[in-house]
């Protein structure tokens, strides 16, 4: 790879109390094969050690420290980081997670084949606690060979962590986070989907996602509802596009996603969480939106298009019945 070709890439690293893991997170960006980068650090105002576990790694001048006034949260952080950035390629790794040290290299060797505006690439989620031999690093004798993504990219994990991303198409198309939403990998994903012709993916598990007990993945809180929110947006910006090609992808995410809120949402916030989905239902309705027929988005559309007198408490039988198979499961494992 001549100078030419060695395009400047920025890592994005939002930083809020991982004083634990920001030293595996960063060693593993440092020791990436691929040397022009800069590692944007975005400290969100820790209250434990994290900006003393930092200092040592500034001495590698390839790190820009961003140290924000108050906590903000990570959308903050992130859209902090897009704004430092002076990389012509940009990506986010999250300061609790790992990423194997080819990842930069395949995709800018990928970026420079191909012309791609976006690459993305899997990830493997790991248990924390795993010592450094215990993790799912990839075989030595990896092949790398990309395939161009057309509607398959709107199928993909949200996560923004999962992207590779020409610069420009960010800055142009104004993409960003929502801040005060949980859930904001989702707009993100579809903006920048929308703002792009040209995607590719790598099939190789270049990112170590570490599992955590605090993760919002496994909210069964009030957090919940902020994916009406997001999924309002997100429908938004379909509409914007004229999109309709992806109109049945995103049909099908957002009924999974209310079967997921609708099944596991404590008790608490059940009613507000069902009146939400009937706006919800109702918005696709008014968009026309059509989902693949399968078992689960039947029986949450049913009941969510029940009758109020009735919707709440078949939403509870199907709960009830949900834990009677767990517990019938457990026993039998």
């Amino acid at each position: 790879m001549t100078t030419i070709k060695e395009p400047l890439v920025s890592i994005i690293v939002p930083v809020y109390n991982v004083d634990l893991y920001i030293d595996a997170c960063l060693n593993s960006i440092k020791h990436q094969t691929y040397k022009n980068i800069e590692i944007v650090v975005v400290e969100d105002c820790s209250t434990d050690n994290s900006r003393q576990v930092l200092q040592p790694h500034l001495k590698d001048d390839r790190i820009k420290l961003v140290q924000h006034e108050k906590n903000s949260g990570l959308s903050a952080a992130r859209n902090t980081g897009i704004e430092s950035a002076i990389g012509e390629y940009m990506m986010f790794v999250d300061s609790d997670d790992i990423v194997d040290s080819r990842l930069v290299a395949a995709c800018v060797e990928c970026a420079i084949k191909t012309n791609a505006e976006v690459i993305t690439y899997g990830f493997t989620p790991f248990e924390d606690g795993l010592e450094d031999t215990e993790l799912p690093y990839l075989a030595e004798n990896l092949v790398i060979e990309s395939g161009q993504e057309n509607h398959a990219y709107f199928d993909l994990p949200h996560f923004a962590w999962l992207k590779f991303i020409r610069s420009s198409v960010v800055k142009s198309a104004s993409l960003h986070f929502p801040v005060g939403l949980y859930y904001e990998d989702w707009p993100f994903h579809w903006h920048l989907g929308l703002s792009t012709k040209v995607r590719y993916e790598l099939p190789n598990y270049f990112y170590l996602y570490r599992q955590r007990g605090t993760s919002i993945t496994g909210s069964t809180g009030e957090k919940l509802l902020d994916l009406f929110v997001i999924h309002s947006k997100v429908m938004s910006l379909v509409q914007y596009y004229q999109a309709d090609e992806v109109t049945k992808i995103l049909a099908n995410k957002i009924i999974q996603s209310h079967w997921s809120i609708l099944t596991r949402i404590d008790a608490q916030y059940l009613s507000a969480a069902l009146a939400e989905a009937k706006n919800s239902e109702k918005l696709m309705k008014l968009y026309k939106y059509e989902s693949t027929p399968n078992l689960r988005n039947n029986i949450i559309t049913t009941i969510v298009n029940l009758p109020n007198s009735i919707d709440l408490t078949a939403l509870k039988i199907l709960r009830a019945a949900l834990k009677v198979k767990a517990v019938f499961k457990a026993k039998q494992n």
